[in-house]
Protein backbone atom coordinates (compact mmCIF):
# COMPACT_ATOMS: atom_id res chain seq x y z
CA UNK A 1 0.00 0.00 0.00
CA UNK A 2 1.00 3.41 -0.82
CA UNK A 3 0.51 6.34 1.44
CA UNK A 4 -0.09 9.72 0.03
CA UNK A 5 1.56 12.56 1.84
CA UNK A 6 0.61 16.16 1.48
CA UNK A 7 2.92 19.01 1.21
CA UNK A 8 1.54 21.46 3.66
CA UNK A 9 3.93 24.32 2.98
CA UNK A 10 2.37 25.68 -0.20
CA UNK A 11 -1.24 25.22 0.86
CA UNK A 12 -0.94 26.98 4.20
CA UNK A 13 0.62 30.02 2.61
CA UNK A 14 -2.38 30.45 0.36
CA UNK A 15 -4.76 29.82 3.22
CA UNK A 16 -3.11 32.49 5.37
CA UNK A 17 -3.38 34.99 2.53
CA UNK A 18 -7.10 34.32 2.12
CA UNK A 19 -7.72 34.63 5.87
CA UNK A 20 -5.79 37.91 5.95
CA UNK A 21 -7.78 39.26 2.99
CA UNK A 22 -11.04 38.40 4.75
CA UNK A 23 -10.05 39.83 8.15
CA UNK A 24 -8.33 43.06 7.00
CA UNK A 25 -11.47 45.02 5.92
CA UNK A 26 -13.25 44.22 9.19
CA UNK A 27 -10.18 45.24 11.20
CA UNK A 28 -9.84 48.52 9.29
CA UNK A 29 -13.54 49.27 9.72
CA UNK A 30 -13.20 48.84 13.49
CA UNK A 31 -10.03 50.99 13.65
CA UNK A 32 -11.44 53.86 11.61
CA UNK A 33 -14.77 53.58 13.46
CA UNK A 34 -12.87 54.14 16.71
CA UNK A 35 -11.10 57.13 15.16
CA UNK A 36 -14.49 58.58 14.16
CA UNK A 37 -15.85 57.99 17.64
CA UNK A 38 -12.80 59.71 19.16
CA UNK A 39 -13.26 62.72 16.88
CA UNK A 40 -16.94 63.00 17.82
CA UNK A 41 -16.12 62.84 21.54
CA UNK A 42 -13.39 65.49 21.10
CA UNK A 43 -15.75 67.84 19.25
CA UNK A 44 -18.51 67.29 21.82
CA UNK A 45 -16.13 68.10 24.69
CA UNK A 46 -14.80 71.16 22.85
CA UNK A 47 -18.33 72.47 22.30
CA UNK A 48 -19.30 71.94 25.94
CA UNK A 49 -16.15 73.69 27.18
CA UNK A 50 -16.61 76.59 24.75
CA UNK A 51 -20.22 77.03 25.89
CA UNK A 52 -19.16 77.09 29.57
CA UNK A 53 -16.31 79.53 28.92
CA UNK A 54 -18.53 81.74 26.74
CA UNK A 55 -21.29 81.87 29.34
CA UNK A 56 -18.78 82.86 32.02
CA UNK A 57 -17.11 85.39 29.72
CA UNK A 58 -20.45 86.92 28.74
CA UNK A 59 -21.83 87.06 32.26
CA UNK A 60 -19.09 89.19 33.81
CA UNK A 61 -18.30 92.85 33.19
CA UNK A 62 -21.61 93.50 31.35
CA UNK A 63 -20.38 91.90 28.13
CA UNK A 64 -23.87 90.64 27.24
CA UNK A 65 -25.74 93.90 27.84
CA UNK A 66 -26.79 94.57 24.22
CA UNK A 67 -26.78 92.89 20.80
CA UNK A 68 -23.37 94.17 19.67
CA UNK A 69 -21.76 92.95 22.88
CA UNK A 70 -23.44 89.56 22.49
CA UNK A 71 -21.94 89.41 18.99
CA UNK A 72 -18.53 90.07 20.57
CA UNK A 73 -19.11 87.13 22.92
CA UNK A 74 -20.05 84.89 19.97
CA UNK A 75 -16.87 85.93 18.14
CA UNK A 76 -14.80 85.29 21.27
CA UNK A 77 -16.26 81.76 21.51
CA UNK A 78 -15.71 80.94 17.83
CA UNK A 79 -12.08 82.10 17.99
CA UNK A 80 -11.41 79.30 20.50
CA UNK A 81 -12.83 76.51 18.32
CA UNK A 82 -10.12 76.13 15.69
CA UNK A 83 -10.23 72.31 15.54
CA UNK A 84 -14.04 72.06 15.41
CA UNK A 85 -15.59 71.88 11.92
CA UNK A 86 -17.87 74.86 11.13
CA UNK A 87 -19.02 75.83 14.62
CA UNK A 88 -21.86 78.26 15.26
CA UNK A 89 -22.46 80.14 18.51
CA UNK A 90 -25.63 81.76 19.79
CA UNK A 91 -25.82 83.99 22.86
CA UNK A 92 -29.26 84.76 24.29
CA UNK A 93 -30.40 86.53 27.42
CA UNK A 94 -33.52 85.57 29.36
CA UNK A 95 -34.46 88.89 30.87
CA UNK A 96 -37.34 89.98 33.06
CA UNK A 97 -37.06 93.58 31.80
CA UNK A 98 -37.95 93.66 28.11
CA UNK A 99 -36.15 96.43 26.27
CA UNK A 100 -33.42 96.99 28.84
CA UNK A 101 -31.16 94.27 27.52
CA UNK A 102 -29.33 91.88 29.77
CA UNK A 103 -29.05 93.19 33.32
CA UNK A 104 -27.82 91.85 36.66
CA UNK A 105 -29.43 88.55 37.74
CA UNK A 106 -30.66 87.74 34.22
CA UNK A 107 -29.76 84.36 32.73
CA UNK A 108 -27.34 84.25 29.82
CA UNK A 109 -27.62 81.13 27.62
CA UNK A 110 -24.81 80.15 25.25
CA UNK A 111 -25.35 77.45 22.61
CA UNK A 112 -22.53 76.18 20.41
CA UNK A 113 -23.25 73.68 17.61
CA UNK A 114 -21.32 71.81 14.93
CA UNK A 115 -21.94 69.02 12.41
CA UNK A 116 -19.27 66.30 12.32
CA UNK A 117 -18.84 64.22 9.15
CA UNK A 118 -17.64 60.65 9.61
CA UNK A 119 -14.48 59.75 7.69
CA UNK A 120 -15.25 56.03 7.55
CA UNK A 121 -17.34 55.51 4.39
CA UNK A 122 -19.67 52.78 5.65
CA UNK A 123 -20.29 54.42 9.03
CA UNK A 124 -20.71 57.82 7.36
CA UNK A 125 -23.37 56.45 5.03
CA UNK A 126 -25.27 54.77 7.86
CA UNK A 127 -25.13 57.60 10.43
CA UNK A 128 -24.71 60.67 8.26
CA UNK A 129 -23.32 63.83 9.87
CA UNK A 130 -23.62 64.05 13.65
CA UNK A 131 -25.15 67.27 14.97
CA UNK A 132 -23.44 68.04 18.27
CA UNK A 133 -24.33 70.82 20.69
CA UNK A 134 -22.92 72.37 23.82
CA UNK A 135 -25.14 74.56 25.99
CA UNK A 136 -24.46 76.49 29.16
CA UNK A 137 -26.20 79.09 31.29
CA UNK A 138 -24.81 81.70 33.65
CA UNK A 139 -26.29 84.45 35.78
CA UNK A 140 -25.18 87.91 34.66
CA UNK A 141 -22.88 89.37 37.30
CA UNK A 142 -22.54 93.03 36.28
Amino acid sequence: MRRFTRRSGKRTRGQSLVEFALALPIFLLVVFGLIDLGRAVYVNNSLAEAARDGARYGSVQARAWNDSRRTDVETWILDRLDAVPAPTATVECETANAGLGCTVEDILTVTVTSDVEMITPIIGQILGPLSLEGRSQAIVQN
